[in-house]
């Protein structure tokens, strides 16, 4: 019995023995007069039964077929046993024409064992919410994300899916690449602003390729990345976070990421970078935004325009440039090579020995020297032998 059947017991006790009247019965179970006559014939033909609900105990009067679970349930089995009950509930509805409530579904899948509710080990430190910013690309959070992207269906290797999302709208932009490295980046953001244009501010960590690891407490002064003086270069800002949770937006995206994309790729049988990347921009990231994308607070849109010098510089902007000292015989190291200058008679075009020039390795892994902006000539001149060793050099004898 209910705590309510043992208040309506104790009250039908003393409206029999005639303690209490009707009304004040009525009153205290606040029910009319015509229920409290039922539940007294109920309780005097019955007893302590009668008090309690016939339907208690019974399947509900509304309870759905349960046909219906099972046809579901083995389903999830044979298709989708590591999906999550969210992905489920969607893929029942647009394949299999099932609709099943999200809570329902997930009991269900519990009790057949098949998703295990995750219990919360310990409680998490204490974090003051950041409210949105209010205009799209106002800020963009940037990130890299290895992972078992193809599920080794090729190769064992894992790969990178560089993720850029908006803080404002939740707008994702992600492409496949074998590492988060300088090229990767580059690459990465020179497409994404010849597309959208440049955003005010990126909020990253601090990976060697977007900060220099030398420790903030040394005494030496920080050397810039390729990839902040690209963004200086552009006048974006970036934005170094101290922890992953500072970030959250886009580590949680990885984790989404890691899940519906890696099952997408999966049903397409997609195993290698350049379909990935095809896939992504056609057909994943349309309905993933859709899906998922929120209204920003403002209708402002804060991507900068690429102004008319850095449109016709853009290759050179998004270059690994390096200084070297030009040597006493005019040539150059770089990469294990040595290249050779050319002296020009003109006096603007002049180059002198120990002078500096800046080296530019261009995305399409051409080389251009320059000095002040200026190109200068060159060819890639002779390797120099290496040094030996006197102790294990071979011995030439005279004839």
């Amino acid at each position: 019995m209910s705590k309510q059947d043992l208040e309506r017991l104790g009250l039908m006790e003393r409206l029999v023995n005639k303690e209490l009247s009707h009304k004040e019965v009525s009153e205290k179970l606040r029910v009319g007069l015509r229920q409290v006559w039922r539940i007294k014939q109920r309780f005097l033909k019955q007893g302590v039964t009668g008090l309690i609900h016939k339907s208690r105990g019974k399947p509900s009067n509304n309870k759905k077929d349960t046909r219906k679970y099972k046809e579901a349930l083995s389903i999830i089995k044979e298709k989708y046993h590591d999906y999550g009950p969210t992905l489920c509930k969607e893929r029942l509805e647009e394949k299999h024409g099932i609709c099943i409530s999200l809570e329902t579904l997930r009991q269900e899948m519990n009790t057949a064992w098949i998703w295990k509710i995750k219990k919360q080990k310990k409680l998490p430190p204490h974090r003051t919410a950041r409210p949105r910013k209010e205009s799209y690309g106002e800020m963009i959070q940037y990130d890299g994300s290895y992972h078992a992207w193809f599920e080794n269906r090729e190769n064992t290797k894992k790969q990178c899916l560089l993720v850029a999302i908006d803080d404002a709208t939740g707008k994702v932009d992600v492409k496949f690449e074998e590492n988060e490295g300088v090229s990767a980046t580059f690459r990465f953001w020179k497409e994404y602003i010849e597309q959208t244009w440049k955003p005010v501010s990126i909020y990253l960590d601090k990976f060697a390729s977007y900060k220099s690891n030398i420790s903030e407490s040394s005494d030496t002064k920080e050397v810039p990345t390729q990839f902040w003086r690209v963004c200086q270069e552009l006048g974006i800002q970036l934005i170094f976070a101290h922890s992953p949770q500072a970030k959250g937006r886009v580590e949680r995206m990885n984790a989404t990421l890691q899940d519906r994309l890696v099952k997408a790729l999966r049903e397409e049988n997609i195993s290698d970078i350049a379909t990935a990347n095809i896939y992504l921009k056609n057909i994943f990231l349309p309905d993933f935004n859709k899906r998922f994308m929120v209204q920003a607070v403002s209708n402002n849109n804060l991507h900068m325009d690429l102004r008319t010098n850095e449109k016709e510089r853009i290759h050179h902007i998004f270059a690994y440039k390096s200084s070297r000292v030009i040597a006493n015989d005019f040539t150059v190291r770089f990469e294990n090579k040595y290249y050779q200058l050319y002296r020009s008679h003109e006096k603007q075009y002049m180059i002198r020995k120990r002078e500096k020039i800046t080296i530019e390795k261009h995305l399409d892994q051409s080389i251009h020297i320059s000095k002040n902006a200026i190109l200068v000539n060159y060819t890639i001149s002779f390797e120099k032998p290496e040094k030996q060793n006197l102790l294990t050099a071979p011995i030439y004898k005279q004839n």
